[in-house]
């Protein structure tokens, strides 16, 4: 983990950003990474829990409703806890599905407890056509 920026990443290799973190440190690494989602922990290293999933468009929210300021909260006042998640067994069409009855970009898949990754509706969409 990179104490300066609380950020680390998982064996799948989901970006994760620490709850006490900046948004404008989770933006700036949204903005590296080249994903629109990262997983927010609380803890550090193999003690580190997900507590939530942070998107792109969580933070055009939140500075739309809070102004620029935001740049300077803490992550987990904006995080989406009750994220939406489906089975890493789940079919695509399902995994779709779980994209339309949520109403977002992004869903994290979950191997029992654990998050293994994150889709985008984009990969669904890319996976829909391949099949």
């Amino acid at each position: 983990m990179d104490r300066g920026t609380g950020q680390a990443r998982d064996a799948v290799g989901v970006p994760r950003v620490h709850v006490d973190s900046s948004v404008g440190d989770a933006a700036r690494l949204l903005a590296r990474s080249g994903v629109g989602a990262l997983l927010v922990v609380d803890g550090h290293g193999q003690e580190a829990s997900v507590v939530g999933l942070l998107t792109e468009r969580d933070i055009f929210r939140a500075l739309s409703a809070r102004g620029p300021d935001v740049y300077g909260h803490r992550v987990w006042l904006i995080t989406e806890h009750d994220f939406p998640a489906i089975d890493v067994a789940a079919s695509p069409r399902d995994r779709l599905q779980a994209f339309c009855d949520r109403k977002v970009d992004h869903i994290a898949l979950m191997d029992g407890f654990r998050v293994s990754g994150v889709l985008s509706i984009w990969d669904c969409a890319c996976a829909d056509l391949r099949a």
